[in-house]
């Protein structure tokens, strides 16, 4: 069998001229549970230094999470641990000294990831040399340097550099900044590529030393004007250093957490470490024995130059094609690996009929939502209902606007049918679908009074302000879009805490004053415990001191707590106080805080009730305000429906399908008569499409049309005539 994953190098040109790759491992060769020791380094090519921290008891090979094929190292940080003799681990990995090097990996915290206790800080890998100046040694050019990561309050990522020009005994911090002007923060339980270039100064006068830094591909640092040594030391080590502090508890974690490692690479040029984007493959839908087929086939939808596939099918390898045939029962999984990126798919083969709608839905953020029965569509019959009754949509998913019950019934001439349900519920705007004559106006509005609306004509358009919207009934099916212009869902305030945090409990005397300039909804705030505790919420008048809303949340967990508010508030002046907490916050106090925090016309955070904390400045214990206003939800869709004279009830022929339901560029009607006429009209009742057919079955493209909503109209020579509407 071929080897599948972990591919350092693939020559898809021999006159390809490739960077010398110092060593590199994806941990594929490993056995789940193993030690990721010393010696298993030396294997990979690496050449590890003659000590460690914790490789033994610390890290193992692990099979539940990998940024590329199945394997990866998983690091532990014990509870109420810190330090790198018990927390984490340290291994430098070494090189012949370089005057340039790059390194990346990929990481992926685990989702209870502990940022600290009452101090946030912690050590990840990068580059270094020499002596490898860290833990608070005064860098003099003789004792090298590092050029770790470091996490802060909240996971925002920075440069931690032990350089010889640091202005204080620690390293230095340098924030890491997307090309859009965000800080770099890392999400538990998201992967993230990190890769790294250190090129040393020319000597101990010469200030060009440089450091610079990717993130997913985006340059986030890029430092110039360095000194890191004075002797001659180069950069000559990865070091993979990682754990919670800091020097005492107050930076331990605050739970068992992991992070797993996986594709460490050390090379010469940034095309060795380069981040790759690359689609994973798609296998297709879950299928069933059901179909009576005497074998079921799978096959990736890409098939990429010099790649290498592995199946699984259960957990052990079953096939290394890009398709396979097959007639088990079980989960299979593909991975695909091309030039060195790594990606997987997972599908399942039933025995029965398992259609899954998944869990209930609400239709808010888009327009539509897609219900699918995540099951392949050959060989089975699907019937829809809403609400108990019929609908039209015959595939294996439809696409809905609407709340409701949805029921699918899926059946076979080998199985017994299976129904599954999920219900729909929906905070678009309350409206109701038109019908009437073709060509007649009609007057649209919203179930809702003495409100202005923005009307659009398309997904797309610019929006028409009017509390009503004329239109004409179209010739066949259309959607109009109607929005709240002043609807709001989004953040306000400091979004974490900051590095530099203080504590506080004077909740009867400090508090944080805010201006609501209209009806709103504050729907969450985070705060930050420095140890369990009760946290009790107030929002007073701030005129009269009059109570608005309180209430207690008990046995609060140390570190970030997101509490639901759920207070909705007219305009007016209020405060917001934690009098009753039953132990002391954290606040920020950082140069870059700065009042008002604002959203124009809506809220704004005005600060203390204490000029003096104001002009710190300090920020008071409430972060991240979630709030909402109006109706934020996506263009809510109304439905127009014109009939002609004759009555599309009078004239339809239900013959012919149309296939997919749901079409990116081209769909297929299939079951035509003789000398069919097909039209398809735009949402404005455009005509965009025309063929007379003498086919059984006709493609059609809308690949050079803008995306909307389409109606197609088939009339044969009998004068019947039927309809469909397509979305691209």
């Amino acid at each position: 069998m071929k080897k599948i994953i972990g591919l350092l190098l693939l020559l898809v040109n021999v006159n390809v001229v490739l960077a010398e790759m110092i060593s590199s491992t994806d941990f594929e060769s490993f056995k789940v549970g193993t030690p990721f020791v010393r010696s298993l380094w030396s294997s990979e090519g690496f050449s590890p230094a003659d000590w460690d921290q914790g490789l033994a008891n610390r890290t193992m090979i692990d099979d539940t999470a990998a940024a590329s094929g199945l394997h990866s190292m998983r690091i532990l940080y014990p509870k109420n641990q810190f330090g790198p003799e018990f927390t984490g681990c340290q291994i430098p990995l070494e090189f012949n000294p370089r005057s340039e090097a790059f390194a990346s990996y990929q990481i992926r915290l685990s989702e209870n990831f502990s940022w600290g206790t009452t101090s946030f800080g912690g050590k990840l890998p990068g580059l270094a040399g020499g002596d490898n100046c860290s833990g608070g040694d005064m860098c003099d050019g003789t004792n090298g340097f590092s050029a770790r990561l470091v996490w802060r309050a909240g996971g925002r990522i920075v440069l931690y550099l032990y350089h010889m020009d640091k202005p204080s005994v620690y390293g230095e911090d340098f924030d890491l900044v997307y090309p859009d002007g965000s800080n770099v923060f890392f999400t538990p339980g998201k992967w993230y590529h990190v890769a790294e270039r250190v090129k040393i100064n020319t000597d101990g006068s010469t200030y060009d030393g440089e450091v610079e830094l990717w993130i997913d591909g985006q340059q986030v640092l890029l430092l110039t004007g360095l000194r890191f040594t004075s002797n001659g030391d180069k950069v000559d080590n990865f070091y993979i250093s990682t754990f919670h502090g800091g020097d005492d508890e107050t930076w331990s974690s605050a739970d068992s957490c992991y992070a797993w490692l996986d594709d460490v690479k050390i090379g010469t040029e940034y095309a060795d470490v380069a981040y790759q984007s690359c689609r994973k493959p798609e296998i297709g839908a879950d299928q069933t024995l059901c179909t009576g087929a005497e074998s079921v086939g799978f096959s990736s939808d890409i098939q990429p130059k010099n790649a290498t596939y592995v199946w699984l099918l259960n957990g052990e390898v079953f096939g290394d094609e890009f398709s396979i045939s097959t007639w088990t029962p079980g989960q299979y999984v593909l991975v695909l690996d091309s030039a060195g990126c790594t990606r997987r798919d997972t599908v399942n083969l039933w025995n029965d009929l398992k259609p899954d709608l998944g869990p209930d839905v609400r239709i808010c953020n888009t327009s539509f939502v897609t219900l699918d029965s995540r099951l392949d569509s050959n060989n089975l019959n699907f019937e829809w209902k809403k609400d108990g009754k019929i609908l039209p949509g015959k595939g294996s998913k439809i696409q809905v606007k609407d709340a409701g019950l949805y029921e699918i019934t899926v059946s076979s001439y080998v199985c017994n049918s299976v129904t599954d349900s999920v219900r729909v519920t929906s905070g678009l705007l309350p409206v109701k679908d038109y019908e009437g004559k073709a060509g007649d106006e009609v007057t649209l509005s919203v179930q809702e009074e003495g409100k202005k609306y923005a009307w659009f004509e398309s997904e797309s358009s610019d929006a028409v302000l009017s509390a009503s919207y004329q239109t004409h009934y179209p010739d066949g099916k259309s959607y109009v879009y109607v929005a709240d212009p002043d609807g709001f869902n989004g953040t306000v305030g400091e979004r974490v805490l900051g590095s530099a945090a203080w504590t506080r409990s004077n909740f009867d005397t400090e508090w944080m004053v805010f201006t609501v300039y209209r009806e709103l909804t504050i729907d969450s705030i985070s705060i930050y415990p420095t140890g369990k505790l009760d946290a009790s919420i107030r929002i007073l008048n701030d005129a009269d001191g009059s109570l608005i809303f309180s209430r207690t949340f008990e046995g609060i967990a140390p570190y970030e707590c997101r509490l639901p508010i759920g207070v909705t508030l007219p305009a007016g002046k209020y405060r917001m106080d934690a009098n009753g907490t039953t132990a002391a916050l954290y606040h920020s106090h950082q140069a870059e805080i700065s009042f008002p925090y604002k959203v124009d016309g809506l809220i704004s955070l005005d600060g203390c009730n204490l000029a003096w904390i104001n002009a710190k400045p300090w920020y008071l214990f409430f972060y991240n305000w979630r709030i909402t206003a109006g109706n934020y939800c996506a263009r809510t869709p109304i439905l127009l429906t014109g009939t002609n004279d004759v009555g599309l009830s009078e004239a339809t022929s239900e013959s012919w399908s149309l296939y997919p339901t749901v079409t990116q560029n081209d769909f297929y009607l299939e079951g035509l008569k003789d000398n069919s006429i097909v039209s398809v009209y735009s949402e404005l009742g455009k005509l965009v499409f025309y063929q007379k057919t003498d086919r059984i079955q006709l493609k059609v493209s809308l690949s050079n049309l803008s995306v909307g909503v389409y109606t197609v109209v088939v009339e044969d020579e009998n004068g019947s005539r039927n309809e469909r509407v397509v979305r691209r």
